[in-house]
Formats: C-alpha cells, structure tokens, sequence
C-alpha cells in the first residue's frame, strides 16, 4: 500500500507533516530540540520568552498530572521560560534549521514588538508565536486572554511592523474567544494557535490524614489544565475559528493519538501541536511524535486518503447542518460485532438484545436493535468497542 502524503502547507511553507511540539518545559534549552525533530516533530516551539525574565523560580509546586498516562490531565502553575538574551547566541542556527519556532510572551506589548523585530531581523521563522493565553499567568496578573481592546492593540501593532516572518497568535478559551479570533483577523493577524491552557482552576489533593492540600504554589491553590480534557473544547475552538475567519490554524489541547490528530485538521487545522501526551512520558516524550505518525498513516490508509491536504477542513460543512427531530436507528454490521454486550448494558430503552448469529461456525454472538423501541440516541454507538464499529448511523447529510 502507498504511504500517503503526510504533508502540509503553513503560511506559504511546506513541511513534512502536520506535527509540532508546543511550547512548554520539555524544550527550554536548545540541546532539547534535536530529539524531537529526530523521531518525527515537523517543527518544534521552546518555552515562551520575553524581553526581560521577570521571575528567576517558579511557583512551588508547579506541575501535577492526573488520569491515564497515555490521556494525562495537567495542572500547571509554571512562569514563562528564559528572555530573549538566553537563546540569542543560538537564534541564527535556530533560523537556519527550519524547525524552530519561537514563542513570545504578548503580555508586554512594548516588550513583545521588540523581541519579535528582533527575531524578525534574523530572516523569515516558519512563525512566531505570540501567547496572550497563559491561563494561570491570567490569575495572578490582569486578564488579557478575553481583553479585546489589548488583542486590537498588541496585533495592531504587530502588523504595522511588516514583518517578514508570519505572526500566530497563541490564545486560551474564554467567553470571549471568537471574537477575540475575529478581532484578530481584522487587525491582520496572519494565523492562531488554539487552544492554550484552560483556566485558571482551583485544584487540590487529599492526603492519607484526608486533609485537603494545595497542588499549586500559586496563591489559592490555582492552575491551568491541559491535557485530554481540553481536547473537545479546543476541537470546537478550531472548527468555529476556522469557519469564522479562514485563517491558517495551529491546532493544540490533549492531542494525544492519530486520530485526535485527523479530527483536528478535519476541523479546519493546517498543523497540530502536541504537549501533555509528551510531558506524561518524560525522557521518552520524543517517541509520541513517532507513534502518533505511523497511527495518522494508517488512518489515511484505512480511509483511501492519498493526500492530508484532502481532508483539511472536511468536517466544517457539518456545521452547517440543521437540527435532526427525525428518529433514525443504527445499522448493525454482524461481521463486526464481537458479541462484547457493551451496547446492551448502556441502553437505557432496553432497544438492545444479544442474538445468535446465522453463520453456526462462530460462537460469539451480535446485536439486533429494536426498531419501535429506540429513541435514536446514539449512545450505543461511540461505545462499540470494534475498529470497525459494529454500529453505525445512516444519516442525512444536512
């Protein structure tokens, strides 16, 4: 089978493949770079700097992970990394490389017009990044990451730099947010990169006394989350934003499989970020990119896609569907049912009972649905357990 053409084109540039690792503590030094690009990362974005470090230590403690390993829930209380004056003796090989992309703190807009001309006057980056949306940073200083008037200011400005190298800008959700991505668009931003952390959130531990305890050093015990739960809301970010607004999408929150990878670009994205499902594995954060590459491929493969630019921004039509109030019941595929009862436990009309199959030479059985008795729901079906799931609708398309 033909390896499908796992590259993508962002802001003019082609690369790869769709992957990047985003800003965070794996990458604050630039010995920390290689092994990303190494097992697969297209581009890689070092912790955010600024033009003058602000703070020497972070908040202690500052990082505690919850759920599964493979789907970890981060919350974080760290301080942006190191100014612009640590990473300037290495800006220059940064820049011929490719594959760095440097992030920028826009909470100090004077600040953040200087450090981005800076970089700029080095050459054209694949872009900068410029984050207005550390949410524990929003606790303990003035809210930007819903502060239209500053998004208008900090932008504006930006493009009245003329820059060369094409400026994303990093936010994090809010009430806020869509038109904070429009505002953006209209002030000339070239790009966003959604989402950022969510929050901030109190958050705390019970220990073997069961007393409660702060997780965060950051006053109140606050944080910021990321990880697997931000996944469905940064989808949605992606999806309206992209509708919205048509700009190039940087997508980023819980990616941590092929498929949270196809959604989001399905959803309007040109390029993935990838953190948290990194940060779980520690030394071996590297080998996710490697993982989450062969699992794209196969799905490409599995879904006769040749090329991933065809299926950039496929799902976005769905948006424009109307409201369905016509019952429709799910398709049984016997040859993929596995005879689990998973669907059956979970239907609460009971339109659900196990049979034995026709063909006598298998001894698991299948399904069948009742068709006067289900509601339609749909439940039984993201439960199915199947690669090919034994369930699956037959619904119009608008």
């Amino acid at each position: 089978m033909t390896s499908p053409d796992l590259s993508t084109t962002l802001f003019g540039k082609r690369f790869k493949n769709p992957l990047i690792l985003g800003s965070g503590t794996l990458v604050e030094r630039p010995d920390q770079i290689t092994p990303y690009i190494a097992d697969g990362a297209a581009l890689v974005v070092p912790r955010t700097t600024r033009a003058v470090m602000e703070r020497a230590t972070h908040p202690i403690p500052h990082l505690w992970q919850e759920g599964r390993r493979a789907d970890p829930n981060f919350f974080n209380s760290e301080w942006t990394g190191a100014d612009i004056d640590f990473w300037r003796p290495t800006l220059a090989e940064h820049l011929q490389s490719g594959n760095v992309v440097m992030s920028v703190s826009g909470r100090d807009i004077e600040g953040c017009l200087r450090v981005c001309q800076e970089l700029d006057a080095y050459g054209r980056w694949p872009y900068i990044e410029v984050n207005i949306s550390c949410a524990h940073s929003n606790y303990a200083h003035s809210v930007i990451n819903s502060d239209i008037e500053h998004t208008k200011r900090l932008v504006g400005s930006l493009y009245n730099l003329r820059l060369q190298s094409p400026i994303a800008l990093k936010l994090g959700y809010s009430a806020a947010l869509m038109e904070m991505c429009r505002c953006a668009h209209d002030e000339g931003i070239d790009g966003l990169v959604l989402l950022n952390t969510f929050g901030p959130v109190f958050h705390f531990d019970i220990n073997s006394q069961g007393e409660a305890v702060r997780t965060s050093g950051l006053s109140g015990s606050m944080s910021g989350l990321s990880g697997a739960p931000l996944f469905p809301i940064a989808l949605d970010a992606v999806a309206h934003a992209f509708h919205e607004t048509r700009l190039p999408i940087v997508a980023c929150g819980g990616v941590s499989s092929g498929r949270e990878a196809l959604q989001m670009l399905m959803a309007g994205a040109q390029a993935v970020q990838v953190y948290s499902a990194a940060h779980s594995l520690g030394e071996r954060g590297p080998t996710v990119f490697a993982r989450i590459l062969q699992d794209l491929r196969k799905l490409l493969n599995k879904y006769q896609v040749s090329r991933l630019d065809d299926i950039i921004g496929a799902a976005v039509p769905i948006m424009e569907y109307k409201t369905n109030m016509e019952k429709y019941v799910p398709t049984v595929l016997d040859d993929h049912c596995i005879g689990c009862g998973i669907c059956v436990e979970i239907c609460l009309p009971n339109a659900i009972t196990e049979i034995e199959r026709d063909n006598s030479k298998s001894d698991l059985k299948t399904v069948r649905i009742d068709n006067d008795t289900c509601v339609g729901c749909g439940h039984c079906i993201p439960v199915c357990p199947t690669g090919i799931r034994a369930l699956q609708w037959d619904l119009p398309s608008d």
